[in-house]
């Protein structure tokens, strides 16, 4: 179901999509939905050409196999609301972020449905004993025979529960050692970013490269929650100003956005090895949705109600569709149309089964812990620091 939220300054209807009995920003939901798309899109394109050398032919067929990069925009995404909360506790007027809530919401959104995947594929493959005790203590990125194993984009899942018990731990430092001061703060995440950047560049670089215990463990990854990090920041920056007209001058415009990080990503896709440039381009796109900008025909697009909808499914479409796809690209399903066809259907279909069956019982267990991202796009907003002072008196 998708509604409308309460216009901003801008006189805009914000959309939204209901996900269990929570409002969420339909515009951030087919972010979502075009990152889970993306990363399955990718896989197909791979599968149907068997990751030979015709992959890389051109920049189209790279741009295709590309989207597997997709993954990076769920952990800005993931960096940015999550972080929100324990932002605007520090350094706005946000409420008191309540670790238990926050802990357990967490479970209830990670754990049913990977544990159900987990056992699943398992099961299908015979997976041996040890196995599976790796995988139900999520410690599959840890081992050289497990890692990227039985359900490739399981990998991220690890970093995804890496970064959740990290988060209250890094909020509660950055708070400290900025004193309270959001300039401070940009500057601390900056500089967590720069080296976060730079171990990524040189531990890529190596020549044991690559090495699947580096590439797909939280300190190589950490640097794509980094955007996230800073729009957070940025947001609460703006909600100090005590109103929300969109901002001025060229970047007040979301094409601007839209169209760098367009550019970012296209650079990534000629040269995979320059990675890094996703981090400006994923702060991008996902700023052009959620920060006070101007109306944009294309922004506003994002509200579109299948893709949003879909954008609620989209930790089942990313966690069930590798297998389905490796499977029936095995029946030469007219190449990689066919397969995209077919196996894109398929996977769709299983990912609305699964969140109804799996997901949604669960998510309507979940609590408000803070000031969340999730009610944020276009709804009330958090009192700005001079207002929450007058409020006090």
């Amino acid at each position: 179901m998708v509604s409308s939220l309460p216009a901003s300054s801008s006189e805009v209807p914000e959309p939204s999509v209901r996900q269990a009995s929570e409002l969420r920003s339909a515009r951030v939901e087919s972010l979502r939905a075009i990152a889970a798309l993306a990363v399955m899109e990718g896989h197909i394109f791979g599968a149907s050409l068997e990751y030979g050398p015709r992959s890389y032919n051109s920049w189209w067929h790279r741009s295709l196999l590309g989207g597997g990069f997709g993954v990076f925009l769920f952990f800005t995404l993931s960096g940015y609301l999550l972080y929100l909360p324990f932002a605007r506790r520090s350094f706005g007027a946000g409420r008191p972020v309540e670790l238990g809530r926050y802990a357990w919401n967490r479970a209830l959104r990670i754990l049913p449905l990977y544990y159900v995947v987990a056992v699943t594929y398992l099961a299908v493959y015979r997976a041996p004993a040890r196995h599976w005790l790796v995988f139900l203590l999520f410690l599959e990125n840890f081992s050289r025979g497990t890692v990227a194993q039985v359900d490739g984009p399981m990998w991220s899942l690890v970093v995804e529960l890496t970064f959740y018990l990290f988060l209250p731990l890094l909020a509660a430092g950055l708070a400290w050692a900025s004193r309270r001061s959001l300039p401070a703060a940009f500057g601390w995440v900056g500089v967590l970013g720069l080296g976060a950047g730079v171990y990524r560049w040189v531990a890529f670089l190596h020549p044991a490269h690559p090495g699947a215990l580096v590439q797909y463990n939280f300190p190589a990854t950490f640097y794509f929650f980094v955007p996230g990090l800073l729009l957070a920041l940025l947001k609460v920056a703006l909600e100090r100003r005590g109103d929300q007209r969109p901002l001025s001058g060229p970047w007040g415009r979301p094409w601007l956005w839209l169209l760098t990080s367009a550019a970012g990503w296209a650079v990534v896709f000629d040269h995979y090895s320059w990675d890094l440039i996703l981090g400006p381009a994923s702060f991008l796109l996902l700023g052009s949705c959620v920060l006070p900008l101007r109306p944009s025909v294309v922004v506003r697009a994002l509200g579109w109600r299948p893709l949003a909808g879909l954008g609620t499914a989209s930790y089942s479409l990313y966690l069930w569709h590798l297998p389905i796809v490796y499977e029936l690209s095995h029946h030469r399903l007219g190449g990689y149309v066919g397969q995209l066809i077919i196996a894109g259907s398929t996977c769709v279909v299983v990912a609305l089964v699964s969140y109804r069956l799996v997901e949604l019982p669960f998510l309507r267990f979940r609590t408000r812990w803070g000031e969340t991202a999730a009610r944020d796009e276009g709804g009330p907003r958090p009192l700005s620091s001079r207002a929450f002072r007058r409020s006090r008196l």
